[in-house]
């Protein structure tokens, strides 16, 4: 046994001598990097010979990041004022300062005492002090100091952004701090080294960037007005945030303030070292309870414009970091920044982005979400206590792509996931009209009066059927009423005569959604489900083609971005493409206002009253996700409602949703979304629908089947023939006084989520 326990703790002993060997390279690399940097007549160039493939930063280099780094950015809504919506920083995230004389003494004193003593005399390091520190960490010094000047720290956190221990690393650090010192005053050094400082979360759990926000989110006061304890305890913190940070989600309050604490008083001692304290003050400030110091997150008051128009502000950020890249791809393809260097830079680049939001619309669509009833429930496997139901909602000017208001969800405070630009969901049926009925019209495979068999339809791939029982009925009324099996019948005649490229490429990426490879041959794809699902903006933009007799208009929700100097580096351009023929969008038209005068989008019809509206609802199987995406001659708008996670929804809300929403920006707007407008009309023709046979081999014919067990062969070469002659009049269902039809409307295949929490999926419904 003994000789067996040996031998376990054998791999231990050897990986800390390997991490001491590692450690000892480390220390002695520092070292004699450090000697040479300080030898009289070497100067940079031995260090330069550690880094010879390391690009040399000039000042313009610095000054993007740096200069940018100390400029807010404003965001402003779309009206012909262009009224300020507010600067993209909020006072708990990222407040900046202009000058260091905004700055407590007492913070001033403990940061020189403790980070840097010499800051006004080096030229960006001290040679004996990183020696110094080496040494006392080669030796295991708890309250070693620490080695690197205000500058190298600059450098390290805000030019590399590389906390490898590597004495190529340090090599860099050592370079770039000797040239900011030549680029840059002490004084503005400073400063970018104040507001950059990260310190952990706040009292409301937001993160903490530089000294001026650390002081309101930790203690609800102006960085001019900290007590000496508590300026020595957010210095205390630029080493190790988390650690000594109360709100740190990981640790408890308690643990992490008398960690805090002790490395406090190491602060005050360092002060009084270097006499920028009296002894008295020191014995005062050594025993002052600093726990009292904390802000709780009730006593915190937000405001600005993250807090007023959090969403807006998300999705700007959002668009304007996908701008920047696409503009670096083609100018500055060698800048290799990642997300979070894109997003700094976003909000304190001291940009002005203007953006499309009609300020009244949006307002009157959020007080009217506001007053909308939302289920709350709690989920199975969740442990996070009741989950309130979601909406999200885009409404576009379908003639421009410009996005006029949007609704991000039901509580920025409560769930800050955007639900409008950022969330995935399965659209249900809303998919039909864009991979089955828009490209069928479009190449004359149907005509809104064909007509097509509503049988039981063996699924591809498997022994099931899909539930067909209505029989011959138009295309017009499958819509309507969003069969299943018509739908996947047209779908498939689509494929086999377009080919995925032809249906993906040449049609539905046009509308501006891209579909994965794997679920393109998928019969359900055509019923709403597919591996990833697609934003709200994604399914208005290309319901807003449909509107716009059938040119795609790019959505967007910034129009133009200008720099701190005022130079246009961002204009949005338009580049319309035709995606269906006008009368292809006009008959498409007609058949979608169908599904809100006489189908399942009925209430719709009946809610909005004097404006005439098309679209096509969207339910997933179990009711987890519900839409509606709809629009009138000027304005389309797209509604999701559902859970973040696998929930049964309300499957009344996103209709609900939509005519509330429609009411209120038609209120705002009555010059924009006029009543009683109507759709121009497309020109009639009938094509005489055949259902070739299944795209594989190992399904039977779809063709007009009234028995699964047999093939009907309605066309032995897979050619369809379009008539044109006079409209027939065929024998349709009746309406049921517009409810559903009876077994109609939504399908419950096996559900591949069932059990599951994290991922919804979805199989036909609406």
């Amino acid at each position: 046994m003994e000789s067996e326990k040996q031998e376990k703790q054998q791999p231990k002993k050897g990986k800390r001598i390997l991490k001491k060997l590692g450690k000892t390279t480390f220390i002695v690399a520092v070292s004699l990097l450090t000697i040479a940097v300080g030898a009289a007549g070497v100067g940079l160039g031995a260090v330069q010979a550690f880094t010879k493939d390391e690009k040399i930063r000039t000042k313009a280099d610095f000054e993007e990041t740096l200069a940018n780094f100390s400029s807010d950015s404003y965001v402003y809504f779309g009206d012909k004022d262009k009224t300020e919506v507010e600067k993209m920083h909020r006072k708990d995230s990222r407040e900046l300062i202009k000058s260091s004389k905004e700055v407590s003494k007492h913070l001033l004193d403990a940061l020189f005492a403790t980070e840097d003593r010499e800051f006004y005399q080096h030229s960006g390091f001290v040679p004996k002090a990183i020696l110094r520190a080496t040494w006392q960490s080669a030796i295991g010094m708890d309250d070693a100091s620490g080695g690197s000047t205000l500058t190298q720290q600059l450098v390290k956190r805000e030019i590399l952004k590389n906390p490898e221990k590597s004495y190529q690393r340090k090599a860099k650090e050592l370079i770039d701090a000797n040239r900011i010192e030549k680029y840059y005053s002490k004084e503005e050094i400073l400063v970018s080294y104040l507001n950059s400082v990260f310190l952990g979360n706040g009292a409301n759990n937001k993160l903490l960037y530089g000294f001026k926000v650390g002081a309101y989110g930790l203690f609800n006061k102006d960085i001019d007005k900290l007590t000496l304890p508590e300026a020595a305890y957010l210095v205390g913190m630029v080493q190790s945030p988390n650690r000594y940070n109360p709100n740190n989600p990981a640790k408890e309050a308690d643990e992490a303030i008398k960690l805090g604490t002790k490395r406090m008083q190491l602060v005050l001692k360092n002060m009084l070292t270097v006499n920028k304290i009296t002894q008295k003050e020191y014995d005062e400030a050594i025993k002052a309870d600093i726990s009292k110091s904390f802000v709780s997150e009730e006593e915190l008051n937000e405001e600005g414009g993250m807090e007023n128009y959090p969403y807006i502000m998300t999705a700007v950020q959002k668009e304007a970091v996908d701008i920047l890249k696409d503009i670096d791809k083609e100018k500055n393809p060698d800048r290799g920044w990642k997300d979070k260097q894109y997003n700094d830079y976003v909000r304190s680049g001291g940009f002005k982005i203007y953006t499309t939001i009609d300020k009244k619309m949006y307002d009157e669509m959020d007080k009217a979400a506001s007053k909308i009833k939302y289920n709350s429930k709690s989920i199975k496997g969740l442990k996070k206590g009741k989950q309130t139901e979601q909406i999200g909602a885009v409404m576009v000017d379908q003639k421009t792509g410009e996005v006029l208001s949007f609704v991000g969800g039901t509580d920025f405070k409560k769930n800050q996931k955007d639900h409008a630009f950022t969330a995935r969901n399965q659209p249900g049926s809303a998919m039909k009209p864009i991979l089955a009925y828009g490209p069928a019209l479009d190449k004359g495979i149907i005509s809104p009066s064909s007509i097509v068999v509503d049988e039981p339809l063996a699924k591809r791939g498997s022994s099931g059927y899909y539930d067909g029982s209505k029989g011959p009925i138009t295309t017009t009324y499958a819509l309507e009423w969003s069969r299943n099996v018509p739908a996947v019948k047209i779908y498939r005649d689509v494929l086999r005569k377009l080919g995925q490229g032809g249906l993906f490429d040449g049609y539905v990426k046009k509308m501006g959604i891209d579909i994965i490879q794997k679920d393109r041959p998928v019969d359900s794809l055509v019923l709403g489900g597919a591996s990833v699902g697609y934003t709200v903006e994604e399914m208005t933009g290309a319901y807003s083609m449909f509107a716009n007799d059938g040119v795609y208009n790019e959505t967007h929700i910034i129009r133009e971005i200008r720099d701190k100097d005022d130079n246009i580096i961002y204009q949005y351009k338009p580049n319309p493409v035709r995606v269906f023929e006008t009368n292809t969008a006009r008959q498409l038209t007609s058949m979608l206002r169908g599904v809100v005068t006489s189908g399942t989008g009925k209430t719709i019809g009946n809610g909005t009253g004097g404006y005439n509206v098309a679209g096509k609802t969207g339910t997933t199987t179990s009711y987890f996700d519900l839409w509606f995406v709809g629009y009138t001659p000027e304005v389309t708008m797209g509604v999701w409602s559902g859970y973040d996670y696998n929930a049964i929804g309300d499957q009344h809300l996103a209709k609900e949703a939509w005519v509330k929403l429609f009411k209120a920006a038609a209120a705002a707007r009555p010059d924009l979304i006029k009543k009683g407008s109507s759709f121009p009309s497309g020109s009639s023709r009938y094509v005489q629908y055949e259902s070739g046979t299944p795209v594989d081999s190992d399904t039977p014919s779809s063709g007009t089947q009234t028995n699964p067990n047999t093939n009907s062969n309605t066309n032995t070469n897979n050619q369809k023939k379009e008539k044109q002659q006079q409209t027939p009049t065929p024998q349709q269902p009746p309406r049921n006084n517009g409810q559903k039809p009876p077994g109609g409307d939504k399908i419950n295949p096996e559900d591949p989520t069932k059990n599951q929490t994290q991922f919804k999926f979805g199989d036909g419904g609406e």
